[in-house]
């Protein structure tokens, strides 16, 4: 194998590693960008259920955090 080679499968392998940004990330810069945007919002307005959303918030903030997320 030649070092061009070598260099090359080196680096998919280093990118490979590298763990895949979240949904929330990637669509709106943050999960916490998307509390402020879309969640308090709902909630202020009383198109979503206060009680209902924290567990909802709090379960995909777990999820993101885990990187459970990442795969979608």
């Amino acid at each position: 194998m030649n070092l061009r080679a070598l260099q090359r499968r080196v680096q998919r392998l280093e990118t490979g590693v590298k763990p895949r940004p979240s949904p929330f990330t990637l669509w709106l810069g943050s999960f916490d960008a998307w509390v402020e945007k879309e969640v308090l919002p709902g909630i202020e307005s009383g198109a979503l259920e206060a009680d209902d959303m924290i567990v909802v918030v709090a379960a995909l903030r777990a999820w993101e955090a885990d990187g459970a997320l990442r795969g979608c």
